[in-house]
């Protein structure tokens, strides 16, 4: 079964897919002097594109991209993230010793899930435990997105979930020790990844509508960036990057600079990343998740 987070893939061209019910996203991109450029990037109308294949797999042949290496991103309510505390076994143990730590936690049995895990840098602990970050998904959901992938003329290589996609971006963005707010919006849920140089030290989920429920929003701003100063002791917050790009002042922006003391900002791609495709604000918001999964670099764990 793939991993979640391979490990140094090596291929030149790398396209990431990110199923949403109104079409798929796809980007791509290639190596050029030791970097992911973007080389293509489209958001399909497709209806039931799980359905649709064939419909896909037209514009996969179309670009040139049949038989490439490929990232799928998983959308909310496929997998499980949980913070648990590390098992204290050989490593070549962890996975198999994680199955059963998280075992009252998941919602698959033993049998039906797949695991993975990433871990947190050293000094996220403060003489606590050591924990880590474990991503969960049901064995034959992962099964059914391969053979899709496979019936698009594609090559599957790993599963990413959001959280640690966004990494491929925030990573560039969070360059001094002091702490920096990763918010990617979604109606559904929402994530806020707390960072300090290059590193995440914590990850949290808003499971409502932020465009609804904007004090809330803020109100767990505010207590992640409260944590990850008193508890995990970083250095304050001092920036709010807020993903996809928005068009200006939106109601959340305002209420986030109104009420939190750091910087707000959003971000656009064409400022930061080098891509051959224009990238226009509506394909930004579209295709968020896919840019980022395609942009891992070749160290990228």
């Amino acid at each position: 079964m793939l991993p979640f987070r391979k490990k140094n893939n090596k291929s030149k061209e790398l396209v990431a897919i990110h199923i949403a019910p109104e079409g798929v996203a796809i980007a791509s991109a290639s190596v050029v002097a030791g970097l992911r450029k973007l080389s293509y990037v489209a958001f399909l109308d497709v209806s039931e594109p799980l359905n649709n294949a064939s419909l896909v797999a037209s514009e996969v042949s179309e670009v040139g991209l049949s038989d490439s290496c490929c990232s799928l991103v998983l959308s909310t309510g496929e997998y499980q993230l949980l913070l648990v505390e590390a098992p204290e076994v050989p490593k070549d143990e962890l996975k198999e010793a994680l199955i059963w730590r998280v075992k009252d936690l998941i919602q698959y049995s033993t049998d039906d899930v797949i695991i993975d895990f990433f871990e947190l840098p050293d000094d996220a602990f403060r003489g606590r435990r050591k924990m880590l970050y474990v991503v969960a998904a049901d064995r034959k959901l992962i099964e059914k997105r391969i053979s899709w992938l496979e019936s698009i003329k594609l090559t599957p290589v790993y599963i990413d979930v959001p959280e640690i996609a966004l990494l491929n971006i925030a990573e560039n963005l969070s360059e001094s020790e002091a702490g920096t707010v990763i918010l990617y919006l979604d109606e559904k849920q929402s994530i806020v990844n707390m960072m300090s140089g290059s590193w995440l030290y914590l990850s949290r989920a808003l499971s409502y509508s932020h465009s609804a429920q904007l004090d809330n929003t803020v109100l767990d701003l505010q207590r992640s960036m409260d944590y990850f100063e008193s508890q995990i002791g970083k250095s304050a917050c001092t920036r709010i990057i807020v993903l996809p790009l928005q068009i200006g002042e939106t109601p959340l922006m305002m209420e986030l600079r109104r009420n939190l003391d750091a910087d707000v900002q959003s971000l656009d791609l064409g400022d930061v990343i080098e891509s051959d495709v224009p990238l226009a604000i509506d394909l930004q918001q579209r295709c968020f998740l896919a840019i980022a999964a395609a942009l891992r670099n070749e160290a990228g764990a």
